[in-house]
């Protein structure tokens, strides 16, 4: 909603312009809203107030501070004056008003002179108000002009008459005449020479043909006699022979690149092979079915490529052959393909697949580790976990080479050890600062109470003795009425009891001693006889400590009433009553006494919630459900929520003492059956707290977990390890000196194992020196752990990209080995004998 200052900038802005009924309508809304303002609400006060200008107003405010700034507040918006100069509106401030009549004149007079003159020439006029002409773009670049309103048509017409279209060029060529009219075309002139386009088009035609033959798998040539036939007559065998002639002669010029170009255009049965073995699971798979797509393609390679179909016995023995190279060379293309992609991924994975930061070897291990247990899988982990986890706490692989680091290399197992080992003495600290986190620091739930006690012992020693202080006599004759109704019927010490606590409520008041017929009575001495005479007690102040005497009792079962302490705890609805009674006159009759008892009821709440607190958690038969809980729960006001939680705290704290050693049993206690205690604990401390509570819990299972499997599950490992190097195993090699031993015989055994260690040497590495490195990175946190992920990962994208390149690197080779074999195989095949023949 507007307010009134943006209403009164609104009211002259439509002022300045003009607009009559806009500035009616802001006006009309401007005096609704200070009449709102000004408007009585409910039972506040009326003020009779007078602005500066002398306006009188009447508001209706709590106090006459709110009143005068109600009255700022409607009146603080500026006025305006609206002067007619000539038919011409002009608005000013309030100001003008405050004018001398000359100074207004005067004023006036300026603002004429400053106005705009109207334009009133009526040719000037009519040229302003004219409407725009039309611009058309002519042909030669030039902007033609036509008067408003012009028609298309005539535009249109205008424009063909000014710049009519080109004539067209007349046809002298008499060829092109020729073939327009369908006349016989001139003699052709005399054959001149071969020129630079035709020996081009022949060079080219040539190697073609090969790389034809090769496409169609030996059918280049019959097609071609095909055409040939079909184009310019004669028979087919005469053209096919023509045809072979001609590659024939090709092959024989260009011993190299025939072969090669019909290799390079006979790619599709290679490929077609490489199709048919991709659909193999394994090796051996595609060994079979390379083989079998091979075959059946080189069956028909041979068949189409054999010279002379009309000779069968030749048709066969070229299809039988062709099917036999296929079927070899198609079963070897799998295997030629792994090979070849296998090396060019070590190759690329040797240039781009470094883990950034780490040696080759120790990359390799990491990376491995991290594409077995999926890299998002442990970006996550190492996520959820926290700035604490490592990178061994992330998968089950990692885990193993942090084992493995451990059980291998003194270096590793050093690193390992000591890093894992360092973070689980820190368990306990750092689940309490989660918790602390999470829940806030812990406070002992006996010494909440006792403070809570304290406070409100102080609250009542305030309240209370204030209410009765100046309190009125109460009547209780007829609750000393109930007491006289149950003494008969009480015994031991409940009768006992309530014979005190009537005592209690009684008194004695010094009274005349009067005689039979109701005068006062005199000794001896003339001094007027008074007697004691029983009277219930009115005092208000005693009242308030019988009720305290029965608290003791009732509560807290200590001894009062002329009864030891507990005796009545099986007997206490009599008392329960009596109390209720004496409280109850009380309430009623003292002034102030019933809020004392609220306010001490609700100090008295909070040190009972605080207790509650520690017993809501368990999973016994009276526990009550995560539901029942909660509806017992929301009702309670804010003060006893804060003392539960703060009870509940320290109950968390008790659990975290007593199981910290036995994460297990913790994140039972936490949760419960059926996670009840959980669901409990988030009614209390929230939903999120509570997962930081458990989520704290079960980090430090996971670490622990980690611990254990790498620190104390390799314990055996390690102490045979140990005992090996120590003492290692009784050699099994026959020993150098024994009785069948020769000098011959001993220095071969002396060459060949000095031999033997230098080859070793030479060509054998420690797989384990790089364990040092493996562990030193599966045992970083925080930022450091992160940013060596993040390297694996890296690499593993670029090693992902590397096997894709290697398949195609795979099949290119297995391609080109598949090409050079068959051409191999195909000139041994046709040798010098059957080439004369053919």
């Amino acid at each position: 909603m507007a307010t009134l200052d943006e209403l009164g900038k609104a009211l002259t802005n439509a002022d300045a312009a003009g607009d009559v009924d806009a500035a009616r309508a802001l006006a009309g809304e401007i005096t609704k809203m200070r009449q709102s303002a000004l408007a009585p609400k409910g039972s506040m006060a009326k003020f009779r107030l007078t602005d500066p200008t002398g306006a009188e107003y009447e508001v209706d405010a709590p106090d006459e501070h709110q009143a005068v700034a109600g009255l700022k507040q409607v009146t603080a918006a500026p006025k305006k004056v609206t002067l007619n100069i000539e038919g011409r509106r002009v608005t000013v401030d309030d100001s003008f008003l405050k004018l001398s009549p000359e100074q207004q004149n005067s004023a006036v007079d300026e603002i004429h002179k400053a106005l705009p003159k109207p334009v009133t020439d009526a040719a000037l006029l009519k040229q302003l108000n004219a409407p725009d002409p039309i611009h058309i773009g002519a042909p030669d670049g030039s902007v033609v002009e036509f008067p408003a309103g012009t028609s298309d048509e005539t535009i249109k017409s205008a424009m063909g008459k000014a710049y009519p279209a080109p004539a067209g060029k007349r046809v002298t060529d008499p060829a092109l005449l020729a073939a327009l009219n369908g006349t016989t075309p001139p003699a052709a002139a005399p054959t001149e020479p071969k020129g630079m386009l035709q020996t081009v088009r022949e060079a080219i035609h040539a190697p073609t043909r090969a790389l034809e033959n090769g496409v169609m798998l030996g059918l280049g040539d019959r097609a071609r006699a095909v055409i040939d036939s079909a184009l310019s007559g004669g028979g087919y065998g005469e053209h096919l022979k023509n045809e072979q002639g001609e590659t024939e002669q090709f092959a024989k010029a260009h011993p190299i690149a025939a072969p090669v170009l019909e290799a390079t255009g006979g790619v599709i049965a290679p490929i077609g092979v490489l199709g048919a073995a991709a659909q193999g699971a394994t090796l051996g798979t595609k060994t079979l079915l390379g083989a079998g797509a091979g075959g059946g393609i080189g069956a028909v390679q041979g068949a189409f490529g054999s010279k002379d179909w009309t000779d069968v016995p030749q048709l066969v023995k070229d299809t039988a052959v062709g099917g036999i190279l296929g079927g070899a060379l198609g079963g070897v293309m799998p295997a030629a393909g792994g090979a070849a992609g296998r090396v060019y991924g070590a190759l690329t994975n040797a240039i781009t697949g470094k883990v950034d930061g780490m040696s080759r070897a120790a990359g390799g291990h990491l990376v491995r580790a991290v594409e077995a247990d999926g890299p998002a899988a442990v970006q996550a982990r190492v996520a959820e976990l926290g700035p604490d986890a490592m990178l061994a706490d992330a998968g089950p692989a990692l885990l193993g080479k942090a084992q493995g680091a451990s059980l291998n290399s003194d270096e590793g197992r050093s690193v390992l050890q000591t890093a894992l080992t360092t973070r689980n003495e820190g368990t306990n600290a750092r689940i309490q600062r989660d918790v602390n986190q999470a829940l806030g620091p812990a406070e002992d739930p006996q010494i909440v109470t006792d403070s809570i006690r304290a406070h409100r012992s102080a609250v009542d020693n305030v309240n209370y003795p204030a209410a009765l202080e100046n309190a009125p006599d109460v009547r209780t004759a007829h609750i000393l009425t109930q007491i006289d109704d149950m003494l008969p019927r009480s015994v031991g010490n409940e009768h006992r009891a309530l014979t005190n606590l009537r005592a209690m409520m009684m008194t004695t008041e010094r009274r005349p001693l009067l005689d039979a017929q109701g005068h006062p009575q005199y000794d001896n001495m003339g001094r007027q006889r008074w007697q004691e005479v029983p009277v219930s007690q009115n005092d208000a102040e005693v009242l308030h400590k019988v009720k305290q005497e029965l608290d003791n009792v009732i509560e807290y079962d200590a001894p009062g009433l002329g009864v030891p302490a507990g005796a009545l705890t099986r007997q206490q609805g009599v008392l329960r009553h009596m109390r209720g009674q004496v409280n109850q006159a009380l309430e009623e009759q003292v002034p102030g006494y019933a809020n004392a008892n609220a306010v001490s009821a609700a100090l008295a709440r909070r040190g009972e919630a605080v207790q509650n607190g520690t017993q809501y958690l368990g999973s016994g038969k009276t526990t009550p459900s995560p539901e029942r809980f909660a509806a017992d729960f929301e009702p309670l006001s804010q003060g006893e929520k804060i003392a539960f939680a703060k009870g509940s705290r320290g109950e968390v704290n008790r659990v975290l003492g007593t199981k910290a050693n036995d994460l297990q049993a913790l994140r039972g206690e936490l949760q419960g059956e059926g996670g009840w205690n959980t669901d409990k604990l988030a009614t209390v401390h929230g939903v999120p707290e509570t997962n930081d509570l458990i989520a704290s819990v079960e980090r430090n299972l996971k670490f622990r977990d980690t611990h254990q499997k790498v620190v104390e599950g390799s314990q055996t490992d390690l102490r045979n390890a140990a005992r090996k190097e120590m003492k290692p195993d009784p050699s099994t090699e026959t020993p150098l000196f024994n009785p069948n031993s020769t000098l011959t015989g001993m220095l071969a055994t002396v060459g060949k194992k000095t031999t033997q260690k230098v080859v070793d040497a030479l060509t054998q590495s420690d797989p384990t020196r790089h364990y040092g490195e493996v562990a030193r990175a599966l045992t970083e946190q925080g930022s450091a752990r992160d940013a060596r992920l993040l390297a694996i990962v890296n690499a593993i994208n670029s090693r992902q990209g590397n096997v894709e390149g290697a398949k195609t690197a795979g099949n290119a080779g297995a391609v080109v080995a598949a090409l050079l074999g068959n051409s191999a195989a195909d000139r041994l095949y046709v040798g010098p004998s059957r080439r004369q023949q053919q």
